[in-house]
C-alpha cells in the first residue's frame, strides 16, 4: 500500500511554523511532502486527491504534528484497509447545526479511492460545511462509515480558546488527540506559534506531556467548562 502525506503553508506563514513540524517528522522518520502556496485549503486537499496516484492519501496541518510514529502508521494502515477515511473530531461552532461531529482535516488520511466512490465531494467550506466537514456529511448520507479521534486534553489561552465539541466535551487552542496527536488552532497569534515551537521541542526531546492541560471531557480551570 501506497501512502503519502501532505502539509500545505501558505507563503506569508511564520517559517517557525514549517521548521517545527519538520522537526518532528524527520525525527520520526516520515516523509512529508510540502506545499507552498497561496490556495483556500478544502480546495488544495481537492487537488492533491485529484492528482495523486497513491492508494492513501495523508493530510497534516502545518500546525499539526504525530506524538509518535505508531499513529500515523495505524491510520494510514486503517484507512487503506477499510476503504474509508479517518481524521481528528472537530465541530463547527459558528456554522450548521453546532452539534456535528466530522472527520476534521487537520490530520485526516483517506482511501483514494474511497474518495471517488463518494463523488468527489469537496474539501472546501459549504453553506453547512467547514473545511472538509461536507466529505463527513457526504459518506453518513452515503452510509460510509468513518472514524475520528476524539480529545483527550487541550491548553487555552485568553484571548480565544475554547470550545464545544458537541456533547462529547471540549477542545482549545492546543488540543491533543487520543494522546496521540497535537493539533495548535490559531496559529495567526505569535504566542500560540512559540506555543506550537515549544512542543515541537519536546516531542523531539521525549519531553511532552499533558501535564497542567484541562481534560477534554471533564472540567475547565477547576470548573465546568463555558
Amino acid at each position: 500500500m501506497q501512502v503519502q502525506i501532505h502539509s500545505l503553508s501558505w507563503p506569508d506563514s511564520d517559517v517557525r511554523m514549517e521548521n517545527a513540524q519538520d522537526l518532528v517528522f524527520q525525527h520520526f522518520g516520515l516523509p512529508l511532502q510540502r506545499h507552498k502556496l497561496k490556495m483556500r485549503h478544502g480546495l488544495w486537499m481537492d487537488e492533491v486527491l485529484r492528482q495523486s496516484k497513491v492508494d492513501v492519501v495523508g493530510f497534516v496541518d502545518n500546525d499539526c504534528i504525530p506524538l509518535n510514529s505508531d499513529i500515523v502508521r495505524y491510520t494510514a494502515t486503517y484507512a487503506g484497509q477499510h476503504k474509508t477515511f479517518f481524521g481528528i473530531a472537530q465541530a463547527s461552532n459558528h456554522i450548521g447545526t453546532k452539534s456535528h461531529i466530522f472527520a476534521a482535516p487537520a490530520f485526516f488520511f483517506i482511501y483514494r479511492q474511497c474518495w471517488f466512490d463518494l463523488g468527489c465531494p469537496t474539501f472546501a467550506e459549504t453553506a453547512r460545511s467547514d473545511v472538509a466537514e461536507e466529505v463527513s456529511y457526504v459518506a453518513e448520507e452515503k452510509g460510509l462509515r468513518y472514524r475520528a479521534f476524539y480529545p483527550t486534553h487541550f491548553e487555552a489561552e485568553p484571548v480565544e480558546g475554547v470550545w464545544r465539541l458537541s456533547n462529547y466535551g471540549f477542545f482549545g487552542i492546543g488540543t491533543v488527540f487520543a494522546d496521540s496527536i497535537y493539533h495548535l488552532y490559531q496559529g495567526r497569534f505569535k504566542h500560540n506559534v512559540d506555543r506550537f515551537v515549544k512542543c515541537s521541542e519536546q516531542v523531539v526531546n521525549g519531553t511532552f506531556s499533558t501535564s497542567g492541560m484541562f481534560e477534554s471531557r471533564l472540567h475547565y480551570n477547576g470548573r465546568i467548562a463555558p
